[in-house]
Order: C-alpha cells, then structure tokens, then sequence
C-alpha cells in the first residue's frame, strides 16, 4: 500500500475501524476498484490522467456483477453435479460388494458340494 494514495489509506483506516481481515472478499473488490482508478483513461490533452465518470464505473461494475452471477451459477451447477456424481458412486460400491459377498458365498456353497461328491 502506497502511503501517499488517500483510498489506500482511508480503506486501511475503514479496514482497522471494522477489523477486516486482509484476505476478506470486501478487500478484494476494493483492490479492483484501486485497479480501476489507477489505470484510467488519459485526458484528451494528455496531461492527466481523467478519472472515469460514476456511470462509466457503475456499468463496469454492473459487468461484474452479472459475469460473477453467471460464474456463481456454473460452480454451482458443478457442485451439484460432483455431488450427484460422489451418490452415484457409493451406490455403486455397495451393489459392487454385495455382489462380492454373494459369489464369495455362493462359491463356498458349490464348492463345498464339489468336496463332498469328489
């Protein structure tokens, strides 16, 4: 953090006041914000840097918010999927061992009749 930028150091002061901690998701999107402010378009006469209007923000951050959702939904539905996926895979365990149990069993049965008439 750059001890002469005022949003670093009234996000740190915001930061301690309500005992963030650093890795918080809150001080994720303000470092995106900090992103956005600091690489903002130059000035038509080149001499500053133009900082961007609230709407042209407000649209970015709107951007955001709608591919967040969609990678929400996504992870999601691959949640959902894995999970369905880890069932299914129990299930078949347990057909798998019960099948086990049974040959196993069955074979001891034949091939205790097998003795007895050899």
């Amino acid at each position: 953090m750059d001890a002469e930028d005022p949003l670093a150091s009234a996000i740190a002061d915001w930061q301690r006041k309500h005992r963030i901690a650093d890795g918080d998701p809150m001080i994720a999107a303000l470092e995106l914000v900090r992103v956005y402010l600091q690489h903002a378009r130059p000035a038509a006469d080149g001499q500053d840097v133009q900082i961007p209007s609230f709407e042209d923000f407000r649209s970015t951050m709107e951007l955001l918010d709608r591919r967040s959702k969609s990678f929400i939904n996504q992870a999601s539905d691959l949640v959902a999927e894995l999970r369905r996926f880890g069932q299914n895979v129990e299930r078949l365990n347990r057909v798998r061992l019960t099948t086990l149990v049974v040959l196993i069993a069955f074979a001891t049965i034949i091939g205790g009749l097998i003795g007895r008439w050899v």
